[in-house]
């Protein structure tokens, strides 16, 4: 059933596809981590520095740099005109509320509609946003991945969620790791993903929705955001249950008021 239009359904399906969220457990290198500390940094008000992580990704791209983010505000002075773009790109997209989960931007590039976005957890608390600048000039594709990694920051953050192996998980075990109980992804996953398979008459908002519980969640939260066509009581079950969580709600309204497209 073609619950959205093939050309969004595609554009995202793959960019998400190759790297909506790069695990933790992702290997950079040779070490394990899925990010390392460089030796950039901007000095902070007690005279130590915040390094530059170095993302590891699912594909070969290439670095065009890094922008690290003090209070959700860049630390120095931006002086390369793409990484300046692609910074006032997430500066009008990226809610206030939510602007101390993030702490870098990098800025890559591959080709078009191949790895689009990625969130990080930062080894140092928060998040690292990866945007391809070869994506740019499509607003609409770029809202879409800007909206679909904002809620995994919002449903995979530290205080609501644990990568990796968890005993006695007592909310809901994905593959990604535990989400904590009472949480929406935790009620989500419960709910259309028993046991971290999807139930049998789970029904989605594209292909891409049908990977993983967290990633059912984050396309079906941007269908609701930019009201993308879709029907059925199902997935109209999925929304309804993310529209009850006061978090979700303000973020879909925040970017409502945001967005462009």
């Amino acid at each position: 059933m073609n619950l959205i239009p093939k050309l969004r359904v595609a554009a995202l399906s793959i960019a998400v596809a190759s790297a909506a969220l790069v695990v933790v457990t992702e290997p950079f290198g040779d070490d394990g981590a899925s990010t390392q500390v460089g030796t950039a940094g901007v000095a902070l008000g007690d005279d130590t520095a915040r390094a530059v992580e170095r993302v590891a990704y699912r594909q070969d791209v290439e670095r065009i740099g890094d922008v690290i983010l003090v209070n959700g505000e860049p630390g120095e002075p931006i002086t390369d005109d793409r990484i300046a773009a692609m910074w006032r790109l997430v500066d009008g997209i990226w809610p206030t509320h939510l602007r101390g989960e993030l702490v870098q931007l990098s800025v890559v590039e591959e080709e078009p509609r191949g790895l689009v976005g990625v969130v990080h957890p930062s080894v140092t608390g928060g998040w690292i946003l990866s945007l391809d600048f070869a994506d740019l000039d499509d607003r609409a594709l770029m809202e879409e991945t800007i909206v679909h990694e904002l809620s995994h920051v919002v449903t995979l953050g530290r205080d609501v969620f644990t990568f990796g192996e968890v005993d006695g998980c007592s909310g809901a075990r994905i593959a990604l790791g535990c989400a904590w109980a009472d949480t929406v992804l935790a009620d989500f996953a419960n709910r259309f993903w028993p046991g971290d398979v999807a139930a049998a008459d789970n029904v989605f908002v594209n292909d891409y929705a049908e990977t993983g519980a967290h990633e059912d969640l984050s396309e079906t939260f941007t269908a609701w955001v930019l009201g993308w066509p879709v029907q059925g009581a199902g997935i109209e079950a999925k929304i309804e249950m993310l529209g009850a969580d006061p978090a979700l709600a303000r973020l879909a309204a925040d970017l409502r008021a945001r967005l462009s497209t």
